[in-house]
């Protein structure tokens, strides 16, 4: 590591925390052309390696709580990939590291995501053919941008993918790529320093919806996380997708009144404990790693910072 970066990186760590955000951990390069946040597990283990230098890694618990999580690092994983226990959980365990994972439980209950659903008439150049048969309020630039823009209500356009594959007869199963309820609570009893946040139901843009469709979507995975992993629960909600658009004022009153204090962001910063302490929830900043070289994509994307 060049020394320019070690010292500025150095002196960002005394008044910032890192949250990391992962989703996938594999070799498998397939995974990132399905447009899948993937990362191999060797450069895992190097971001953590680098990393581990400057900022001290906890639990979501101890992170959240700290009155300045400045120093302090934890890692979150959205969705719920089965290679995480496979390829990151060794990794973790070794250097004696916690993590999250953020699930949403319509997946952990065998449904099919409905980014899948998106994914897959994208791999099947499909896409042309289902527009033909729904009309969106937005259209422009790609199709999987813009079924997700906060105008198209993630719920109506879920229906519109299940009806185009009825009519056509395409059948799109659950497979092995994510965990299922079982695996995850033997996970969770094996390992300790795993801990499960809200991930929303199924995955959709809050901001889309309606007021009643965010009550439902924060609190039917709450009630049910609450009796399955009760231990081992977070009270924290991870907002799907996490930009500043996907979430509005009342998709934070829902949250708070569900009883999370806390709400885990997306938007590629660290995070101050003064930029949010005086909202109630508060949002939690994180950060999700695509190069190799970690140190120097936190300091290029948190250029602000580091000036």
């Amino acid at each position: 590591m060049k020394s320019r970066y070690r010292n500025t990186i150095s002196a960002l760590s005394k008044s910032h925390g890192l949250v990391l955000l992962y989703h996938s951990i594999s070799d498998d390069s397939r995974l990132s052309e399905r447009r899948i946040h993937n990362v191999s597990p060797n450069m895992f283990e190097r971001h953590l390696s680098e990393l581990h230098e400057f900022f001290r890694f906890v639990s979501m618990a101890e992170f959240v709580s700290a009155e300045d999580p400045a120093g302090l690092a934890t890692i979150t994983f959205d969705d719920g990939y089965r290679n995480v226990l496979t390829n990151a959980l060794p990794i973790l365990e070794g250097a004696q590291i916690p993590a999250s994972l953020c699930v949403n439980s319509s997946v952990l209950q065998g449904q099919v995501n409905w980014r899948d659903k998106v994914r897959f008439l994208i791999q099947h150049d499909l896409t042309e053919d289902f527009m033909a048969t729904c009309d969106l309020p937005v259209t422009e630039g790609t199709f999987y941008r813009f079924s997700k823009h906060p105008a198209n209500n993630s719920v109506v356009i879920d229906r519109h993918l299940n009806e185009y594959f009825n009519d056509h007869g395409i059948e799109i199963t659950q497979d092995q790529t994510y965990l299922d309820s079982k695996d995850l609570k033997s996970c969770t009893k094996s390992h300790k320093t795993l801990s499960v946040v809200n991930h929303g139901a199924r995955h959709y843009v809050l901001s889309s919806l309606t007021d009643e469709q965010q009550v439902h979507e924060i609190n039917e995975p709450r009630l049910w996380l609450s009796e399955c992993f009760r231990a081992c629960l977070e009270n924290v909600f991870s907002a799907p997708f996490g930009g500043s658009r996907d979430i509005n004022h009342n998709s934070l009153e829902v949250a708070v009144e569900a009883g999370y204090h806390n709400v885990l962001m997306s938007r590629q910063r660290l995070h101050r404990a003064g930029q949010t302490s005086s909202s109630t929830p508060r949002k939690i900043e994180r950060f999700m790693p695509r190069a190799e070289d970690v140190v120097e994509e936190v300091l290029r994307e948190c250029s602000d910072l580091a000036a």
